[in-house]
């Protein structure tokens, strides 16, 4: 008799801490499956190789952040200057259409053309780059556009000096080198995504970058741009534009109240086997 009455209670409780937890399931809108999109990209500093902005040519703003969309440096030893940009010819600016808990689609890319020049003209050292993602519920909506995240990534940048050796396996020495702070971006080195989260109406979401070419480098390569073992980042090829593609992807993040339905569920089923083999 004690056996039972236990396990009636216990399903009582469990039943009654459902209930609850389905009530505050019930609250949160439903979840948007499509959004529209815009991306702001520019770099809101950088430095030259001695350590002042003389030597870069800033331009090609962002319309809608103010900001120079491409950085230009160094005497050419051969046509171009090397330049580092974002958005192209869209001046930073990227926006379309996308759908919750699908595959992630291109947005703005970044682009170093990574040309030689003289070594004794400066050359890029450090630049931020700074993003806002802004978007707007259309599915269900629509409901009025607000920024998503902002992001910062600061960036150490190596011209490498094109000799025998490269601290880079190089197909035309030698790669040059980038390394991207990302403590304050969401970095998941699973992927080599950039994670971050927000809340629209009751629900939670995450904003996931990635960029092509984005990962943990080599220690040498860390070191040779004055980085600590284990930096994230990418190196481009000489002699060629580089582009990499940056890419979005919109996931919701399941709430609260499903997930302790589940647990409480699996509690439940547990409690329920335990007396079982007890009897």
């Amino acid at each position: 008799m004690k056996a039972a009455t236990f396990t009636k209670r216990a399903i009582q409780s469990l039943v009654g801490t459902l209930a609850v937890a389905a009530s505050f399931g019930a609250l949160a809108s439903p979840v948007v499956t499509l959004w529209g999109f815009e991306v702001n990209s520019g770099f809101s500093s950088y430095l030259d190789s001695n350590g002042s902005t003389a030597g870069i040519t800033a331009s090609n703003p962002n319309p809608n952040l103010g900001m120079p969309s491409l950085l230009s440096w160094g005497v050419p030893a051969g046509a171009d200057q090397s330049s580092l940009g974002v958005g192209s010819a869209t001046n930073g600016v990227f926006g379309g259409l996308i759908t919750t808990n699908a595959a992630a689609i291109d947005t703005v890319q970044v682009i170093h053309n990574n040309f030689p020049i003289l070594a004794t003209s400066p050359s890029l050292k450090s630049a931020t780059l700074f993003d806002v993602i802004t978007l707007q519920a259309l599915n269900p909506g629509p409901d009025a556009p607000f920024n998503a995240a902002a992001l910062s990534f600061n960036i150490n940048f190596l011209e490498t000096s094109n000799s025998a050796f490269c601290v880079v396996a190089s197909p035309t020495p030698c790669n040059d080198i980038f390394v991207i702070d990302v403590t304050n971006a969401g970095f998941n080195p699973i992927n080599n995504t950039l994670v971050q989260n927000f809340d629209y109406n009751f629900n939670s979401y995450t904003a996931v970058l990635s960029i092509d070419g984005l990962g943990v480098l080599s220690n040498a390569a860390c070191s040779a741009a004055g980085a600590a073992n284990g930096c994230i980042g990418f190196t481009t090829v000489e002699n060629q534009s580089n582009v990499m593609q940056v890419k979005l992807a919109i996931n919701a993040v399941p709430e609260p109240g499903s997930l302790a339905l589940l647990g409480l569920g699996l509690v439940g089923l547990g409690m329920a086997r335990r007396r079982k083999n007890a009897a």
